[in-house]
């Protein structure tokens, strides 16, 4: 018996293991159904997760039953079937032989007894008081299933569900960061393309770039059509191999358009309203061909999706930029329109008012400059330097960043708070919260508030004033640091970390990561945040940075987290400003002197 104990427990804590570094909810299951199943002698398992909306339980992954399962890959919630009942009430179900399916669960035991099994544990994957699932462990045998046992099987099952509840809370996060990181490259893009309509060329050449600009990445096709007086001209058209252009021109001399025909780009361009065709179908196709072989002709370019949209500027359309999937095999759907809607306003906007798009770029710097502050504050035995670069303008777009460092002093307690963060996105919006985070936080250190604490009411605040903002959040680290009551003992700094680059600590040459866990912020109510204490001696230092630093790209790369500790290293002994200054030019040389998104950072130095 001691040996079954001790075998369960190692057991156990390799399940542990592996549900550690387990990042999905399908590699969850599969560990359930297998490693789970195994360790306690089940002959089948299954792991199932209950679907959106609550109503069916969706199935993770299976082991061990012969045939096909995909029959049960999605099961409905029904009340008086085992699975379901361990799911509704939160409490296991125990079957220990056909006898007791038959009594039960007479409608069911057919199916739960099939294939020569006998015992099954239905058990709930329970998160305190919420379910996200259950695993059904299924035994040739009867089974027994004893209080002992049936302990460890809710164990078990215990274990699997934090994993799964974890899994679910890193892809929130994941997807989260990939559709700002989407955002971030659209924002960019929208700069591209506005700085190419400012230059001083031909409004015909502007568009005739700008497709050229919508091939290099968010298209296989691009043509853009002007109206002219009644009539509607298409004064482009792009793709990235010139054969294939060379193709549709021969194809519309053989073939010309009549002048007079409707649909299409035509009539997105006269209507102003736009069409999006996921799947462009081959009706759509015959019905602009002339005869069999034009058709022929036509599919051969593999046209599979299109997105029209009108250049509309004060009411009035302009023309229309039309965007066309092909090779690539990609679809555009409703949620390209807005970002396609955006590139083509802007187009328009910029042809017909490039004096107020000036105008706008002006108030940017204005804003940009209001988000930082003009001076840190003077800190005993503690010297600091922060740091502030926007992206190089002919790389990125007009708006504000959204990256803010700042030192707010507590002086009744006799600390002083460290913030630097990033807010997702460009523009108003995130000015906006880029100043609700710097005065949330100076008006929460002022109560004497832990770092941990300080980030949650920033969360709060955030989720208040900003819900309605898409794909809305920031990173960000916050410390506070006390000096010692002499130059001699350094500084004590708690620090707390909210989804932001880890920071670091320089010790003589020594370069040290305060790699922390932690919640991105403003976008769930509830935040893991950890605290970690450091001790700064007299001539060591810390930084804490934005993505915008290991995150540059230049001709080699990415910069990188570890060419960042090597030129920390190399600065070892040198003042808070000569750190910042060094960081700042590493940064900005790696990319030949013209960033492609902003960078704050913050250095603070116990003074030896």
């Amino acid at each position: 018996m001691l040996d079954a104990t001790t075998a369960r427990a190692a057991g156990l804590q390799q399940l542990t293991e592996e549900l550690s570094r387990a990042l999905t909810p399908a590699d969850i299951g599969r560990l359930t159904a297998t490693t789970a199943a195994a360790l306690i002698g089940a002959d089948a398992c299954a792991a199932y997760v209950r679907g959106e909306g609550g109503a069916a339980m969706e199935g993770l992954h299976t082991h061990g039953w012969p045939g096909d399962a995909r029959q049960f890959a999605r099961i409905p919630l029904h009340r008086g079937r085992p699975m379901s009942d361990a799911v509704l009430t939160g409490e296991p179900v125990w079957l220990e032989d056909a006898a007791q399916w038959r009594t039960r669960y007479p409608e069911m035991a057919p199916i739960g007894v099939s294939m020569g099994h006998e015992a099954s544990a239905c058990v709930p994957l329970r998160v305190e008081d919420r379910v996200l699932g259950a695993v059904v462990f299924s035994f040739y045998r009867p089974r027994p299933f004893d209080p002992a046992e049936r302990e460890f099987l809710v164990t078990v099952a215990a274990l699997c569900a934090q994993a799964l509840d974890r899994a679910r809370l890193y892809a929130a996060e994941r997807d989260a960061r990939a559709a700002a990181e989407r955002e971030r490259d659209r924002m960019a893009f929208l700069a591209q393309a506005g700085r190419l309509m400012e230059a001083p060329l031909s409004v015909e050449e502007r568009l005739r770039q700008l497709a050229d600009l919508a091939v290099t990445g968010i298209a296989d096709w691009s043509a853009v059509h002007l109206v002219r007086g009644s009539h509607v001209e298409k004064v482009a058209v792009s793709h990235l191999d010139p054969e294939k252009i060379e193709f549709v021109e021969q194809l519309e001399r053989r073939y010309p358009r009549d002048p007079a025909a409707r649909g299409g780009a035509v009539d997105v361009a006269r209507t102003g309203k736009p069409v999006v065709l996921p799947e462009v179908p081959d009706e759509l196709l015959a019905a602009s061909a002339v005869d069999d072989t034009h058709l022929a002709l036509i599919r051969t370019l593999g046209m599979r999706s299109a997105i029209v949209v009108p250049l509309l500027v004060r009411g009035r359309s302009l023309g229309a930029l039309t965007l066309v999937h092909a090779e690539s095999g990609r679809r555009f759907d409703e949620e390209d329109l807005t970002f396609v809607g955006r590139l083509a306003a802007t187009a328009a906007l910029a042809l017909d008012n490039a004096a107020l798009y000036e105008q706008q770029r002006l108030v940017a710097r204005t804003l940009q400059t209001a988000l930082l502050p003009s001076e840190l504050p003077a800190v005993p035995g503690v010297s600091c330097a922060g740091r502030y670069r926007p992206p190089d303008p002919d790389l990125t777009d007009v708006y504000v960043g959204g990256d803010l460092y700042d030192v707010h002093a507590d002086e009744d307690r006799g600390r002083w708070a460290l913030t630097v963060a990033d807010v997702c996105g460009k523009g108003p919006r995130a000015a906006a919260l880029t100043s609700l985070v710097r005065h949330t936080v100076h008006a929460e250190v002022r109560h004497g508030l832990r770092p941990a604490e300080v980030v949650r009411r920033v969360n709060a605040a955030m989720l208040r004033h900003h819900d309605e903002a898409r794909a809305r959040f920031a990173t960000m680290v916050h410390a506070v640091m006390r000096p010692g009551p002499t130059g001699a003992d350094g500084l004590d700094v708690t620090l707390v970390n909210g989804g932001h680059p880890p920071a670091i600590v320089l010790r003589e040459d020594r370069v040290e990561w305060v790699d922390l866990p932690g919640t991105l912020v403003g976008v769930f109510a509830d935040l893991d945040l950890p605290e970690a204490e450091i001790h700064l001696a007299p001539g060591d230092a810390l930084l804490l940075y934005t993505d915008g630093v290991t995150e540059a790209r230049g001709p080699a790369g990415f910069f990188g987290p570890e060419r960042l500790a090597a030129v920390v290293a190399g600065l070892a002994g040198r003042s808070a400003d000569q750190l910042a200054d060094g960081v700042l030019a590493a940064v900005s040389d790696f990319q030949r002197g013209r960033l492609r998104d902003d960078v704050a950072l913050l250095v603070v130095r116990a003074e030896p």
